[in-house]
């Protein structure tokens, strides 16, 4: 018996070193690029969360500039559904934003992040709350399709010719 714990002591280390150590480079890439994008996210809703501190609580579209789509959420909120999109698609706020000037419509994707938020809501409120044969609500968000990836991983429906339809460039 008292052999045996010293044993089993050194297989765990044998085998937690070694699990350790199967992580490939293209994992590790993986994983280190997600946690870059994280930071640059943070680092600028740090930098917003200051710039705005004790208007938290105040309607988006009093704080910010060019809110559309939410208005009605707190300046809080937006920050942090702003961050939960950058997640989604595996981007950092660059993707969307001019750095100098973040109400900035220039860099792009804007009017598409209006329609993809009205048809999540819409998809949310008009089928998926309707669904009866579900325990709980089944809601829908950008990861749901995205998965972390700026195009969803899929072609989407078929074209009336024989290809499937061109995917966007960004």
């Amino acid at each position: 018996m008292k052999l045996l714990i010293p044993v089993l002591f050194i297989i765990i280390g044998i085998s937690s070193f070694v699990s350790i150590g199967s992580t490939s480079k293209k994992d590790y890439a993986a994983i280190t690029w997600k946690d870059t994008l994280m930071a640059d996210r943070e680092k600028y809703i740090n930098m917003y969360k200051d710039s705005i501190r004790g208007k938290e609580n105040r309607a988006a579209d009093s704080v910010f500039k060019n809110i559309k789509v939410l208005k009605g959420k707190s300046a809080e909120q937006v920050l942090s559904i702003m961050n939960s999109w950058g997640h989604a698609l595996g981007v950092t706020c660059k993707f969307c934003h001019d750095m100098n000037d973040f109400a900035s419509e220039k860099p792009r994707h804007y009017l598409q992040t209006r329609e993809m938020f009205d048809m999540t809501n819409q998809l949310n409120r008009e089928i998926l709350a309707n669904l009866k044969t579900f325990r709980q609500p089944v809601v829908m968000g950008c990861i749901s399709c995205h998965n972390e990836m700026k195009e969803p991983p899929h072609d989407g429906p078929k074209t009336q010719g024989n290809g499937a339809r061109p995917r966007p460039r960004n």
